[in-house]
């Protein structure tokens, strides 16, 4: 009786492997639809607390990328494969008429990891590396000290539209703040006692302080008495003292740029001005992450690579020198 019980049990074993493997091997064959994928997809995103504006960017590139399946007549998870985001390149390519693979590869970014959720599920059945095109490195613009010094100097107008204006150019300028990040600032995150601005909502999940400079200190309380308000009100608001539009920020900012006679009116382009310049003043990268928040070093290293002052001061070294030992610009300059 007691061997019948183990074959018996082995018996069953058996039984449940088969219906393992055959459980397992109808998880592969479920036919879902990429729009269902996608839709999971997003769910697990708000599950894990990732930010409105990531999710929104994926609604964005995704539009892209279900007219691009549409018009491969590709409606199920089971149909895509690897070679799915090769022709989704050229669709971009041709049918978009994009050519600069910077845009081309934010694209990938935002198509894959939905893609690669959809092989974790198994309703993919072949997992992928998404491909790069190569990007063309350019050199970025920034402010020059004469625009910054024009876009920070005093207006004139004192209506509160234009007093705000001024001091969200002198934030974005003067504490390298992402444009979203400034739009969540309440009135209580600034302490002009401790000359600093609490950031809670961040993009990568982190709060911070960002110092406030001298020249900035007064600039921000006098706004502060314009504005009033309570301590929980947004500090840059709209006229009816609500959190300010993404699109009332940029419009607002290109406006006053325009009108100092600029035509630069990025709010990012702060940003980045802000890093160069501290760069190439020799700021220690570890502070400088303090101060923009960068996650890693990674997006700053790029910032130090391009790093110009260093250049200039070897040149003289290296390069070849005339017989007469004179101040060229010097000179130049004396002429004109």
């Amino acid at each position: 009786m007691y061997f019948s019980e183990i074959k018996r049990g082995v018996l069953d074993m058996r039984k449940g492997e088969v219906k393992g493997r055959v459980l397992f091997s109808n998880i592969e064959d479920v036919k879902k639809s990429y729009d269902e994928l996608f839709v999971e997809f997003v769910n697990s995103l708000k599950i894990k607390g990732r930010a409105e504006q990531t999710i929104k960017s994926y609604y964005h590139h995704n539009n892209y990328f279900k007219r691009f399946l549409k018009e491969k007549n590709i409606k199920y998870c089971n149909e895509i494969s690897g070679k799915t985001l090769d022709d989704y390149i050229l669709y971009l390519r041709e049918e978009k008429h994009m050519t600069n693979g910077i845009s081309i590869n934010s694209y990938i970014r935002n198509v894959s990891p939905i893609l690669k959720f959809g092989v974790k599920r198994r309703y993919i059945a072949e997992d992928f590396i998404a491909p790069v095109v190569q990007e063309e490195k350019r050199i970025k613009e920034i402010y020059t000290p004469e625009e910054l010094h024009d876009l920070l100097e005093k207006p004139k107008k004192r209506d509160f539209t234009t007093i705000r204006t001024w001091t969200i150019i002198w934030t974005l300028a003067s504490t390298a703040i992402r444009a979203r990040e400034l739009r969540e600032l309440k009135i209580k995150n600034v302490n002009l006692l401790d000359r600093t601005i609490a950031v809670q909502k961040t993009k990568n999940k982190k709060a911070r302080y960002v110092p406030i400079s001298m020249s900035f200190a007064p600039v921000l309380e006098e706004y502060l008495t314009i504005r009033k308000g309570s301590q929980d009100d947004y500090l840059f608001c709209n006229v009816y003292n609500t959190q300010i539009a993404m699109s009332t920020l940029q419009t607002s900012v290109k406006k006053y740029c325009h009108s100092r006679g600029i035509e630069k009116c990025s709010l990012h382009l702060f940003r980045h001005t802000f890093i160069t310049n501290a760069v190439n003043k020799n700021v220690s990268p570890l502070i400088l992450q303090r101060i923009t928040g960068h996650s890693t070093m990674k997006e700053l290293s790029r910032y130090y690579n391009n790093k110009t002052t260093d250049l200039i001061d070897v040149i003289d070294e290296v390069a070849p020198q005339t017989s007469k030992k004179e101040n060229y610009f010097k000179k130049r300059k004396l002429r004109g």
